[in-house]
């Protein structure tokens, strides 16, 4: 087996075991498909189940064949033409108005229990869902710092820790009635492993495919998304209750722990750490798969392959020269203006109303031509002019959208221009997710993808009061925002160096400079660096 250069070993074993063979189909459709549905309906539960449903106070007394309309009429005063949530009538006067002495009732119109209604955080309590909310972001945030962990100890075993951190945590919520602190522990508990559970059959994925799928393994994760999106509020709707539904959709993802023989660790990340051996055994098994053989050449070579092994501070890393720290820079404020947009997006659909779980559906759906969109663009022009466009084209439809927010009102342009500004939210997403997927060496790969979102996330804290400024001020600011934050990100993405049909950075000094050799405003190159089919047997 020939070898170009020191750099490229590797690249020559995996183009001879496999690169794009039965095992990463297997591989792809299991973990990047199957379980990216399972794992999202894990991680989005407690958001639905931590919903308020709407509620009166409870005034003991009615009679069997009074209506609930009639009583609440003699009960709880209204406030325009809605019903009190938190007073009613005193009873011994019938016209002086006092909190709830009784607790409270629910509308079950669409929920039969959620947390809220069983604890009751509501009125006097009403900050405790929205400070769960917090928390949960805070965990996730603690989560991107757990998630690096795959760069130093390896990808699997932080993928194995994730699910067992999600599993522990959406359970231990069920057992923590009436403890709030316990409650909030459990909850910090099943979010930190977000990323990780996303991130790592992810980049495992990556690192054992060919420059041709790599396109096709985020899509894969945004198809499962979206469908978990879109499935567990129905599972909600169905089942009423959040107790059954946090069990339903949280215990399905132990079923992953016994996929062992295809959840092997990234045979790129094991030879850039110099444990040949372990590579050697992971690449058996792909190549088992595959019907291919590693012959003694292989291993001769593999076990030449000399390893200078560098010294990985975790984020740190990504400023350790100012070559890296210029695109980490530009990656993470990218990721800053494309998160905000989609926070804003997503903090005005949840605002709502009418049938909360039909709500959820429709805005996870609308992300799914976006990202089958985002995947063609990103192999015919490029990851860069992929995102370049979309974010030019968020920033016109949010130009007419702050428009008619303010003057017309139109409510089906509003809404046609809604769904479009979610659907190009989501190109932008996917281009930037491969691109940053692609541009990190293998040694920084998990710690630079997750970097982004996680000061991204710091962030969007304040997107809740991007979205009170138009209802405290006017309607079209939080779009006029969009519009800033759209060009920002065109700006920035345009500085951070095309990946398509590029070889994928080994090593610290191959990812430093990535990309010295391209213009601004260049097109893609041709494919410079691919795999050719092996026939089986001829290594």
């Amino acid at each position: 087996m020939s070898s170009e250069s020191d750099d490229n070993v590797f690249d020559e074993v995996m183009l001879q075991v496999g690169y794009s063979g039965k095992f990463q189909k297997i591989y792809n459709y299991t973990f990047n498909l199957v379980f990216v549905f399972v794992a999202t309906m894990a991680s989005f539960n407690t958001i639905i189940s931590l919903s308020t449903p709407e509620h009166w106070c409870k005034v003991p007394g009615r009679e069997a064949n009074m209506s609930l309309d009639l009583w609440k009429n003699l009960t709880i005063p209204r406030s325009e033409s809605e019903f009190s949530q938190c007073s009613m009538f005193n009873k011994s006067d019938g016209s002086s108005v006092i909190d709830c002495l009784h607790g409270w009732e629910y509308d079950q119109t669409y929920y039969t229990q959620t947390i809220v209604s069983q604890e009751n955080w509501v009125c006097g309590s009403k900050m405790h869902a929205t400070n769960l909310l917090v928390v949960g972001k805070i965990g996730e945030i603690l989560g991107t710092v757990f998630s690096q962990l795959g760069d130093i100890y390896g990808r699997r075993p932080i993928f194995y820790a994730g699910i067992v951190s999600v599993v522990v945590g959406r359970l231990g919520l069920l057992v923590s009635k009436g403890f709030f602190l316990l409650f909030v522990a459990f909850l910090i508990i099943g979010n930190l492993s977000g990323m990780a559970l996303f991130q790592a059959p992810l980049v495992i994925s990556v690192e054992i495919s060919s420059v041709e799928d790599r396109a096709m393994i985020p899509l894969l994760q945004c198809v499962g998304w979206t469908l978990g999106l879109c499935v567990s509020p129905l599972i909600f709707w169905w089942l009423g209750d959040w107790i059954p539904f946090t069990v339903i959709t949280t215990v399905p993802v132990l079923i992953f722990l016994f996929f062992r023989p295809y959840m092997i660790e990234s045979p790129r990340w094991l030879a850039s750490k110099g444990k040949i051996k372990e590579c050697v055994v992971e690449l058996k098994k792909i190549a088992k798969i595959n019907r291919t053989q590693l012959s003694d050449k292989v291993l001769v070579t593999l076990n030449n392959k000399s390893v200078a092994e560098e010294k990985n501070f975790g984020v740190m890393s990504l400023f350790g020269s100012w070559k890296l720290a210029k695109k980490s820079l530009l990656i993470i404020s990218s990721w800053i203006c494309q998160m905000m947009i989609y926070f804003i997006l997503f903090f005005n659909v949840s605002n709502l109303k009418g049938n909360p779980f039909m709500n959820y559906f429709w805005q996870g759906l609308g992300e799914l031509p976006g990202y089958f969109l985002g995947k063609y663009l990103s192999d015919a022009i490029g990851r860069k002019y992929t995102r370049f466009g979309a974010f030019i084209a968020i920033g016109i439809v949010a130009i007419i959208l702050a428009y008619v927010l303010s003057f017309s009102g139109n409510v089906i342009i509003i809404t046609v221009c809604g769904i479009l500004m979610k659907c190009l939210s989501s190109v932008a997403f996917y281009a930037m997710n491969l691109q940053t997927l692609e541009i990190y060496p293998t040694c920084l790969r998990q710690t630079g993808s997750s970097i982004g979102y996680l000061v991204a996330s710091l962030f969007g804290i304040l997107t809740p009061y991007v979205t009170y400024l138009g209802t405290a001020i006017n309607a079209g600011l939080p779009y006029v925002i969009i519009v800033v934050l759209a060009a920002a990100g065109a700006i920035f993405g345009m500085f951070i160096p095309e990946t398509l049909n590029e070889k994928l950075p080994e090593s610290i000094r191959e990812a430093e400079e990535f990309g010295a050799d391209q213009r601004v405003w260049a097109f893609p190159r041709g494919k410079i660096f691919t795999h050719k089919t092996v026939p089986n047997n001829v290594i």
